[in-house]
């Protein structure tokens, strides 16, 4: 028996259609029925409508030990996807939350149920940066900045409590996947630049960062597991590419116009103190964030040389990637 948590989200539900596509015998943890819903329209819109019946479903909460323990019964393998993902200030407490003491309960219950193997979905936001300019990769050091987002800190000590595990004896494989473009919930994550770009952007901003298709995140994670390869992290990353690239890309999958206006950071930054003011007056969070604009300017760049050596790992074109989930995006909408 193989346990996925996070079934519902991005990352969970491709990694579910490829273990029971696989033969797997799979549970997955939901937390409401809602989530339920969230990933029978994914399935649907793959054509794999049958895949849902073939898992066993268990509700359960990570910061809810008594409900997880049922979920690990009879477990041999466990795929920790669940996460949240969220830039905005009042997010916090959620963030550190749910991200490390759920990760925490995770593995010690790994720990207790004697698990083969455990799998850590984190993410290049748990990455520092080399001084020189040289793109990240598994060895540089994560340290908290001025910018440093809740989020990023949520994984990086997320990663620890998967660290601490390993020398406790589980064996565990990391991924740190960059943005990943596949098709899900539109509203969320890296999939609301699709919605964004579709209800029309003028501007592009200036910076760069990685980008994965979620097919082959899930693929890394499987093979990795599968291996003999443990207690090792890897990024997860096919092409670094500036913005105003994959927006022209985005478009182009929309049959919309690619914005054409370079947007300046400090046009951006008196926007989102606007935005920022007018939320107080509404129950809506900022559309734009400081953390936002900062990752928009920001010009990153990712290695997976080692994921690629240790594995003989071959990414697919994001460009294609791209073009599959917009047309999936004009037949939702």
């Amino acid at each position: 028996m193989i346990l996925v948590s996070g079934g519902s989200g991005l990352v969970g539900s491709y990694l579910l259609i490829e273990l029971i596509e696989k033969g797997e015998k799979v549970r997955a943890i939901f937390r409401s029925e809602n989530s339920l819903e969230k990933v029978k329209k994914v399935f649907s819109m793959l054509g794999k409508e049958k895949i849902y019946d073939k898992i066993e479903w268990v509700q359960a909460n990570l910061l809810d030990l008594s409900s997880l323990e049922d979920a690990f019964e009879g477990v041999e393998k466990v795929y920790h996807c669940a996460a949240i993902v969220s830039f905005q200030k009042g997010d916090a407490n959620d963030l550190i939350t749910t991200n490390i003491q759920g990760t925490a309960n995770m593995v010690n219950l790994a720990l207790q149920n004697q698990i083969k193997k455990f799998c850590f979905v984190s993410s290049v936001a748990a990455l520092g940066k080399y001084r020189n300019g040289d793109c990240a990769d598994e060895n540089t050091l994560w340290q908290k900045e001025e910018h440093t987002s809740d989020y990023s800190i949520s994984k990086f000590y997320s990663e620890n409590e998967v660290w601490r595990a390993s020398e406790e004896g589980l064996e565990v494989v990391i991924v740190n996947p960059s943005t990943i473009i596949g098709y899900g919930d539109w509203n969320q994550s890296s999939n609301s630049i699709f919605k964004r770009m579709n209800e029309g952007l003028p501007f592009y901003p200036s910076g760069s960062t990685g980008f994965v298709a979620v097919e082959d995140v899930v693929s890394s994670m499987i093979q990795l597991m599968e291996s003999n390869i443990s207690n090792e992290r890897f990024v997860v990353s096919a092409e670094n590419i500036e913005f105003k690239q994959l927006f022209e890309w985005i478009s182009i999958s929309l049959h919309k116009k690619a914005p054409s206006v370079r947007l300046k950071k400090w046009q951006a930054m008196a926007y989102a103190s606007v935005m920022g003011i007018l939320s107080i007056f509404s129950s809506s969070p900022p559309r734009i964030t400081q953390s936002n604009i900062h990752s928009a300017f920001n010009k990153r760049c990712f290695s997976s040389k080692k994921l690629k050596e240790a594995l003989g790992f071959e990414y697919r074109s994001i460009e294609n990637s791209i073009q599959k989930n917009g047309e999936l995006y004009r037949k939702t909408y």
